[in-house]
């Protein structure tokens, strides 16, 4: 699997800066997790993760499972911490007692409950037995695996788009798909994508807690591509008048 994250932090409104690692390493090395969305958040969500799942019990079949569970255990910590800060009591006292409460300051806090969500995305990235596995975590809490690509944060509208006009799949070689992920990331920079920072890195994750990561001599040569294969400003057009028909 061929991994990028770049480093850039948004910092209020209208700052950015590089200077926020987006790729971490959980159990040992054995699942990459690249984050988006509000750092702290992630960080969080990672936590639970470590706390809830068990490497030594993961399967193919229940992989998907105990990542949603995990995700499930979060939003639950997220809900109880929003009660208790409101009400000073639990989620479940607030849930199983609702005539303790004003019946109005109760209907809002239960709308809030609802809107609670993430403040972030993941993809996690492991293999089972040398088989490949892809998740993404969306920030309302939604988990899905893809076989070919994924990608989050700001700059994911482009580079799915991009990914899928390459038709990228898990198929092809691993020049081909750096080389898709690189020209996927720097269109993302080049339409000025908020959130999306000029320093990307490149990893390939191989079964067994092994790893390569592009040299920057590798990034040299994946830019000479993108100037030869990618996009190429266009001239002043013409379109004759007889190719226009009045309607």
């Amino acid at each position: 699997m061929v991994v990028s994250s770049d480093w850039r932090a948004e910092v209020g409104d209208f700052a950015s800066v590089e200077v926020q690692n987006k790729l971490y390493w959980l159990f040992n090395g054995r699942w990459c997790v690249l984050i988006a969305g509000i750092a702290s958040s992630a960080h969080s969500l990672i936590t639970t993760i470590r706390q809830t799942i068990n490497p030594k019990q993961i399967t193919k079949r229940n992989i998907e499972d105990e990542i949603v569970r995990a995700v499930q255990n979060h939003r639950d910590k997220l809900t109880d911490r929003y009660v208790r800060t409101r009400h000073d009591v639990s989620f479940e006292h607030f849930r199983t007692h609702r005539n303790e409460f004003d019946a109005g300051q109760w209907r809002e806090t239960w709308a809030n409950i609802k809107k609670i969500n993430l403040d972030c995305q993941l993809i996690i990235c492991t293999f089972i037995k040398k088989e490949p596995f892809m998740f993404q975590v969306e920030d309302d809490g939604h988990v899905w695996r893809d076989e070919n690509f994924l990608a989050i944060g700001t700059g994911s509208t482009i580079a799915n788009s991009i990914l899928c006009f390459r038709r990228q799949n898990e198929d092809l070689y691993v020049p081909d798909t750096a080389y898709n992920v690189f020209e996927a990331t720097q269109f993302a920079k080049k339409s000025k994508t908020p959130g999306v920072g000029k320093i990307h890195a490149f990893s390939v994750l191989y079964p067994g807690k092994k790893q390569k990561r592009l040299r920057p001599s590798g990034i040299r040569q994946l830019r000479k591509y993108f100037e030869k294969y990618g996009p190429h400003d266009v001239p002043r057009l013409k379109l004759p008048g007889g190719l226009w028909q009045s309607y």
